[in-house]
This record gives structure tokens, C-alpha cells and sequence, in this order.
């Protein structure tokens, strides 16, 4: 059962203010907006002055459209898809990475790592392809960036998590989320540097190798800083001796309890009667698991902390029906 899945992670509220869109939901509706007004419609390209053939998705970022002063391409290229693959894979992976970030996230998180992934990977494509081919006019387009730093953010927050990737779409294979993400980023760097030196890419393949880098580099960055995968990435904490990597103690002593809870009934004993039995429980048993799955992964818990984990969503589920 997946972990949103579990009644204690529902949403059960009434309040309107939880029915808002999320940053995610609005990102994806955008980027399919876009794709509909483009390859349903017809809008938003540059077409041939004497056939009306499609030429170039309008949007697209470049060297030469930011040195005509057209800085809001570095924003509108994200959403720009040059075809109807390129639109589907950054899709899928946007779905995957993207539901992810914002449900650990939170949505101002999810916003800032897609834009600034975007920006940054823009920024390496442009400096790269304007250094290695001079080039400065071909327009770059596409989600992928944002993607690649939203794929490394969820990375490097949850490391163990294991996942099934498809070779081709068709084999199986296991994984951990992190040899995933380092997998694909070493496949762009050896790609991207073969293309840079040795200039093989066929026409019409162009694919933006260090876009993807630079949108990884700042997913990696964004979650570090926030202090996932090891301490707050900051300027002080270079100078000091690295803490040995550990759980809180308060949240050990939690888990530890976890691990004792016999058969149902779950309620924890508490000295006030008063106390909220479902609160104390999500405070002293649900709570410092779901840390640990946060910082380890959902397959870092033992099979007793498993077990306690669905004994108090049952709990917590028996109380909510009255």
C-alpha cells in the first residue's frame, strides 16, 4: 500500500481552503495547456511565409531571443514541447518526480525547484552549445530541466526508495531512487560531452544533455540546502566537523516504542486522561515513522515497525467512523 494511500494520510477535512489547486496540479495543467493550444490548435509557431508550414514552437529560450531583451523566454520555454513524444516523456517523468516534491515539498518548494531548475539548465545549454558550436540563435524548449532537478530533489530526500524502472518501456528493472537519478545524469554528462567535442548529433535529435544537468544540479542543490541527504548545504557548515548521521533522539525513542506495541488495541498509555488518544498516538507511534520513512525510505522500516505502523492507521481509521 502506498503511503498516501493509508487512511491517517487522507484528506478528510471539509475546509474549502484545502480544495485549492496545488503547485503541482497548476504546473502539469499549464504545460498541458500549452501542448493542446500548440498541437490541437495550431497556435504558437512559427510557420513558413510561403507554405504555412509549422517551423519552430514560439517561446523557446536562446542567447540571441535574451539579447533582444525577450527575458520571459527563460520562463515560457519551459512549457513549450517541440513535439509529441518530447510533450509525453517529460510528462511521465514530471507525474513521477513531480507528485512526489509536492507531497513532501509543499507547493512554494515544488515552485521554486521547477523554475529554477528550468532556469539554471537553460542557463548551462546556452553557455555550453555557445562554446562548443557557436551557436546562439537555435531556441531551446522543454520541461525536461525541471524535471531532471525535480527527479534529483526527490532523490536525494529518499535515496533508499526502491522503484521499477522499464528499459524500452518493456523490461523491468529494481532500483533505489538514487542510482536512478545518478544513473541518468551520468548518462547525460558522457552524451552531452561526446556531443559537445566530437559534434555527431544527427539533425533533428538535438537533445539538451547539460539543460538536464544544470535542472539536476539545481534539485540537488535546493534539497541540500533544505538539509535532505546531510546537513544544510551553507557556507558556515563547510567549516564544521560533519555529526555523525543519525536519528533524533526524541524520534528514537519513539520508534523504539513503536516496536513494543503488541496486538490491537494500539493507544499508548498516557498519565492525563484527559489527552486525545488518536493525537497521542499519531504524536508517539505514526509520526516518527513517517519521519523515518522521510529521511530512509519506506523500505528502511523493520517488519515490527510495519506492523505497528498499520495497527495504529486501523486505530486511527476506527476512531474517525465513530
Amino acid at each position: 500500500m502506498a503511503l498516501h494511500d493509508r487512511d491517517y494520510m487522507r484528506e478528510t477535512t471539509s475546509d474549502p481552503e484545502r480544495r485549492r489547486f496545488n503547485a503541482f496540479q497548476i504546473l502539469f495543467g499549464i504545460n498541458v495547456a500549452v501542448f493542446v493550444m500548440q498541437f490541437v490548435f495550431e497556435t504558437g509557431w512559427l510557420r513558413h511565409p510561403l507554405t504555412d508550414e509549422l517551423l519552430m514552437p514560439l517561446g523557446g529560450v536562446s542567447a540571441h531571443e535574451l539579447g533582444r531583451g525577450n527575458v520571459w523566454t527563460l520562463f515560457t520555454y519551459m512549457f513549450v514541447h517541440g513535439s509529441v513524444g518530447h510533450f509525453v516523456l517529460n510528462m511521465m517523468m514530471l507525474w513521477f518526480a513531480g507528485r512526489g516534491v509536492q507531497q513532501f515539498f509543499g507547493s512554494l518548494h515544488f515552485t521554486l525547484i521547477y523554475l529554477g531548475a528550468g532556469i539554471l539548465g537553460a542557463s548551462a545549454e546556452m553557455v555550453v552549445n555557445g562554446w562548443a558550436h557557436g551557436d546562439t540563435i537555435t531556441p531551446l524548449i522543454g520541461a525536461s530541466a525541471s524535471v531532471f532537478g525535480l527527479l534529483m530533489a526527490l532523490a536525494v530526500m529518499m535515496p533508499e526508495q526502491q522503484i521499477t524502472a522499464f528499459i524500452y518501456f518493456i523490461i523491468p528493472v529494481h532500483l533505489r531512487l538514487w542510482t536512478l537519478a545518478k544513473a541518468l545524469c551520468v548518462m547525460q554528462l558522457v552524451l552531452g560531452v561526446a556531443c559537445a567535442v566530437f559534434d555527431f548529433m544527427p539533425e533533428g535529435l538535438q537533445i539538451a544533455y547539460f539543460a538536464h544537468l544544470g535542472g539536476a544540479a539545481a534539485g540537488w542543490f535546493y534539497a541540500r540546502s533544505l538539509g535532505y541527504g546531510a546537513r544544510p548545504l551553507t557556507y558556515a557548515n563547510q567549516w564544521r566537523p560533519a555529526p555523525p548521521q543519525r536519528m533524533p533522539e526524541m524520534a528514537r525513542k519513539r520508534a523504539r516504542a513503536a516496536i513494543d506495541l503488541e496486538d490491537e488495541p494500539v493507544l499508548p498509555a498516557k498519565s492525563n486522561r484527559h489527552a486525545d488518544p488518536i493525537e497521542s498516538l499519531m504524536e508517539e507511534v505514526i509520526n516518527p515513522l513517517l519521519d523515518k520513512i522521510s529521511l530512509h525510505g519506506k523500505d528502511s522500516l523493520t517488519e515490527d515497525e510495519k506492523l505497528a505502523l498499520e495497527r495504529a492507521s486501523r486505530e486511527v481509521h476506527r476512531h474517525r467512523q465513530g
